[in-house]
């Protein structure tokens, strides 16, 4: 899919003034916390959250379980030690319209994994099975570590951002390499916007109207490398207020 590596502009650039606006959060704010020792978080009191991951098993999901995804580490993990064909996906038993996700993934470096590749969520789309993948997906694939921005895997191109080349990967100035990278998806109607690391990354309006309620998928991409993907909090609302949590966030080492 993408082997290259580069980097590229960073994003949106937002004046203080600019950043002020855009991150008006509700002055009404309760903290949660995710599993896996996640730092808190702070949501409007009117969004109900929901773990997605119970910190024992991997109860709510489906996927190639034992084979692929583990319960470990108080974390989900995800992982091959042989090639992967075909890109599979852990996905959620329950579909989402609307919602906020905020998880943090870090990526576990192995010798001999290249080319260098990346991990996504699925969103707002369809998981599809064949003979040679029952857990496929065709839709939204917000990536992140290695690669950021989006790719439809349906029409099977990069849509953001717009500018970058379809084969080169976008390499994110926010990303700590080999850390925990603290994430946030908003999805409100045809508006995507991802953060990583209080920094926003995406701000995209799909212009289609056939977005619907899916499964979420948490993507182990095809390759013929090792590789190793650890996720936790996982922590999702319903509905939520339009309106970024953790834009602006200080950044912790």
């Amino acid at each position: 899919m993408m082997t290259a590596s580069t980097p590229a502009p960073h994003g949106p650039l937002l004046s203080r003034a600019g950043r002020d606006a855009f991150h008006r959060v509700p002055n009404s704010l309760r903290k949660i916390w995710g599993r896996g020792g996640t730092r808190p978080y702070h949501i409007p009191e009117s969004e109900s959250p929901i773990r997605l991951y119970n910190g024992r098993d991997l109860s709510g999901w489906q996927g190639h379980l034992g084979k692929h995804w583990v319960a470990a580490e108080n974390c989900i993990c995800g992982f091959n030690t042989a090639p992967v064909k075909v890109s599979t996906y852990l996905f959620t038993k329950k579909a989402y319209r609307n919602f906020r996700l905020l998880f943090e993934v870090k990526q576990i470096g192995s010798e001999g994994c290249a080319p260098p590749m990346h991990s996504a969520a699925a969103i707002l789309g369809e998981r599809i099975s064949d003979q040679e993948e029952p857990y496929g997906f065709r839709g939204l694939l917000l990536m992140f570590c290695g690669d950021w921005g989006i790719w439809d895997a349906h029409r099977r191109n990069r849509i953001y951002p717009p500018q970058q080349p379809q084969s080169i990967m976008w390499q994110h100035h926010s990303e700590k390499v080999g850390n925990w990278n603290r994430i946030e998806l908003l999805v409100v109607g045809n508006r995507i916007r991802m953060v990583n690391n209080g920094n926003l990354v995406v701000d995209y309006l799909e212009e289609r109207e056939t977005l619907f309620a899916a499964p979420i998928g948490l993507q182990l991409h095809s390759h013929t490398g090792p590789q190793k993907y650890l996720f936790r909090g996982l922590v999702l609302t319903d509905n939520p207020e339009n309106e970024l949590v953790t834009f602006g966030e200080p950044e912790t080492k």
